[in-house]
């Protein structure tokens, strides 16, 4: 029998550690950000341009892999400098399930006390720091996307990335908002900083199940940057009446 066909489940959705988020279904497994090198059939979103988005992605199709990717254009050209790959940067069906990407405003890359938490953990790790500046200076310039997904059955998946923030811009969010509102599976990071911002506009979405990841504790830890815990944000969403959980790292959520 055809292992998709007789894949047992609704959805499966797994965070795979930093930034990797993976969704498996009847069909081709979706990859948001893999950590790991994507298979040729798996579907690849990229969702911004940091390292810990691209390099499994970069690698795969250097060598010789050919997935096909979603993602920002300045993200898809750069990838096709290293190599065959089946970009895409606009709403598109594969597999029958209709992908939309939007980009938004980043957060600043550094607020006052990011700014002295950086300084702090590059005087400990030079060397680190050095390396990691390197890489970011040679990827895509793009914005960072929020990404849906819509299945045959019409139920959605937005995967918010960290869009909500104190400097989101407020016609981006009404729009947002009115584009994103009442999907089926809600995923979102949140960052640092973020979390009173977060809780404040979270609930304007009105998600069925409101999912609160990680996305980038791995990678602040391995900098030596601080972290906080997701459970007392996600408690107080919780109790302003949304379905809502923690999504930590390495973690499966399965629906029938």
């Amino acid at each position: 029998m055809n292992a998709a066909l007789a894949y047992p489940w609704r959805l499966r959705l797994a965070h795979e550690g930093d930034l990797s988020l993976r969704l498996e279904r009847r069909g081709r497994s979706i990859r948001f950000d893999p950590r790991e090198a994507p298979a040729a059939d798996d579907i690849v979103i990229l969702t911004w341009n940091w390292p810990e988005h691209l390099d499994a992605t970069a690698a795969a199709v250097a060598s010789g892999t050919n997935p096909t990717v979603v993602a920002a254009r300045p993200t898809l050209d750069w990838l096709a400098s290293k190599g065959t790959v089946q970009g895409h940067d606009r709403e598109v069906e594969l597999d029958g399930v209709k992908i939309r990407i939007r980009g938004y405003t980043p957060i600043p890359f550094a607020t006052a006390p990011e700014a002295v938490r950086k300084v702090g953990a590059g005087l400990k790790s030079p060397a680190q720091a050095a390396k990691r500046l390197l890489r970011r200076a040679r990827a895509p310039r793009s914005e960072p996307l929020v990404v849906e997904l819509t299945f045959p059955d019409g139920s959605r998946l937005v995967h918010l990335n960290h869009a909500l923030h104190g400097d989101t811009p407020p016609g981006w969010l009404e729009q947002a908002v009115d584009d994103f509102r009442g999907a089926d599976w809600l995923v979102s990071g949140v960052d640092f900083e973020e979390y009173e911002a977060f809780a404040s506009r979270i609930g304007r979405f009105e998600p069925k199940m409101l999912l609160v990841t990680a996305l980038s504790g791995e990678v602040r830890r391995a900098v030596g940057m601080p972290t906080k815990l997701l459970t007392p944000l996600v408690d107080e969403i919780a109790a302003q009446g949304l379905d809502a959980y923690v999504f930590p790292s390495h973690a499966t959520f399965r629906f029938e």
